[in-house]
């Protein structure tokens, strides 16, 4: 098996939390792996981490700027040579551009071979996601040699492709694998969804359909939780007050993972209310933690969830608050969801990822 480079970075993040998390269980499974990353890192301390772990990784400056092309791949010929590295895993289009480069810079000298996770496109407008599709599919079938998707809602997009494609979903931090089972709050619906204050995120689907519920049930009990930043926050807020709902709805801003996953800890529900998602951590995080899901069909929703058994899919608001009259008045049903997802989250353990990883995917790269 050969030496595999990983891009731990991306766009205008620098080092990522997630991919930081897959770069160190793919190393403590023992494939042979060291990373290259941008300057800057998503949050403090991870850096560090990688550094404990004693994982090589080269750091190049501006590498997640989208700028000085050659300058950069300048720098990758030279890891590629001096590392004798024959594996790349890249996270996106402009570093699958790079390595395509370098690639054909190298083509004489040692072969490459190139595998892609696909994490995301324009998904939100009709047109753009058309066009980013057709881009995309166009560059994964010139230059990627295997291609991961996340999920099977993902994998329909690139048909075309599937001869490439390995479906293998993304893991959660070990921290949510932590401890025992912790019991769900039995006082009503105690609902939560992260994510960006954004068009497609659709947040005001949720609290239209938490008002509504309130209103037919006259439920006192419950309360959503919606953390997060972005440049629908304020219109967000309003609509909560205008509907009479403030004092029930939290909005406890922009979070670091482990707040979110004491949140999840607090909550009996994660809720989802996305257009579109490639994977969807806000479906698997609750997931893990032994939480009821209630999603849109969109990302791996479709994969894990059964109507009735651990969550449910809904298609529209007013669907939505049929859901939450349902469980309202049948909460039992709540807990033993929560218990049956609890029972299967070793699906997203980065542990069981990783040996799928080597055995489907650098295997066959």
């Amino acid at each position: 098996m050969s030496k595999l480079l990983f891009f731990a970075s991306d766009f205008k993040i620098g080092l990522s939390t997630l991919l930081a998390d897959e770069l160190i269980a793919l190393y403590r499974y023992g494939i042979e792996v060291c990373a290259v990353a941008g300057e800057n890192e998503q949050e403090s301390g991870l850096s560090e981490k990688i550094k404990i772990e004693a994982i090589p990784i080269f750091r190049i400056d501006g590498l997640d700027r989208h700028e000085k092309f050659k300058e950069l791949a300048i720098s990758l010929i030279d890891i590629m040579v001096k590392n004798k590295i024959r594996v790349v895993h890249v996270q996106n289009n402009w570093q699958l551009a790079l390595m395509a480069y370098v690639k054909f810079k190298l083509c004489f000298k040692q072969k490459i071979r190139i595998i892609y996770t696909l994490h995301g496109f324009r998904h939100n407008h009709l047109l753009k996601s058309y066009v980013a599709q057709v881009i995309i599919g166009l560059g994964l079938l010139c230059f990627a040699d295997k291609v991961i998707c996340m999920s099977g809602y993902l994998r329909k997009k690139f048909k075309l492709l599937s001869y490439k494609i390995e479906l293998l979903p993304l893991g959660v931090s070990t921290s949510f694998f932590s401890g025992n089972y912790c019991p769900l709050p039995q006082n009503g619906l105690q609902m939560i969804f992260p994510a960006q204050f954004r068009h497609g995120k659709n947040q005001d689907i949720i609290i239209r359909a938490f008002a509504e519920h309130i209103r037919r049930t006259n439920d006192n009990d419950s309360k959503l939780v919606l953390p997060g930043a972005g440049d629908l926050l304020s219109e967000m807020k309003g609509l909560t007050e205008r509907l009479g709902i403030s004092n029930r709805v939290e909005f406890p801003g922009l979070l670091c993972k482990e707040d979110v996953r004491l949140l999840y800890l607090k909550s009996n529900i994660g809720i989802v209310s996305s257009n579109s998602e490639t994977f969807g951590q806000s479906i698997v995080e609750p997931f893990v933690l032994g939480r009821c899901v209630i999603s849109t069909p969109v990302g791996i929703a479709n994969d894990i969830i059964q109507n009735g058994v651990n969550g449910y899919i809904y298609t529209s608001q007013k669907d939505l608050v049929e859901k939450f009259d349902y469980l309202y008045t049948h909460q039992n049903m709540i807990y033993q969801m929560g218990e049956n997802n609890f029972k299967e989250r070793d699906l997203f353990n980065w542990e069981r990822i990783s040996q799928v990883y080597k055995e489907k995917i650098l295997f066959l790269s």
